[in-house]
């Protein structure tokens, strides 16, 4: 099973980093007597319905028996996904939906699992008391 942990942004003035300010963190779940190895994982994201990026690539995760193994995916932004649009995402509490599918190696052959979650999740700093 694939779940999503956390979705970040991480907005830079001017920006520094060659990686995306986009992060999509999935928590691979192995319940099998067994380990998995991912190969490939593919991922869309959307934010308060926008398009905001996306992840094809190949990808090793390896999941021990009855274990969870969590995988950090900067995401190649979309075109919507201007810099004013993304510093309006950058807090406050926004509507996130997420499409995918990961490709795994089992010992008894490639499994492929598609997954999708969406909800609402607060992004930037909580003021205390909240």
């Amino acid at each position: 099973m694939v779940t999503v942990s956390r979705v970040t942004l991480e907005l830079r003035e001017p920006r520094v980093s060659a990686t995306s300010p986009v992060v999509v963190a999935l928590a691979v779940h192995n319940r099998n007597d067994f380990p998995l190895s991912s190969t490939e994982m593919e991922i869309a994201l959307r934010l308060d319905g926008v398009p905001i990026g996306r992840l094809k690539r190949d990808s090793t995760v390896s999941v021990e028996t009855d274990a969870v193994s969590t995988v950090a995916l900067p995401l190649k932004l979309e075109k919507q996904a201007t810099p004013s649009r993304l510093k309006t995402l950058d807090t406050g509490s926004h509507r996130f939906a997420i499409n995918g599918r990961a490709t795994f190696e089992t010992p008894i052959g490639t499994r492929k699992v598609r997954f999708a979650e969406e909800g609402d999740m607060i992004f930037g700093k909580r003021r205390p008391g909240n």
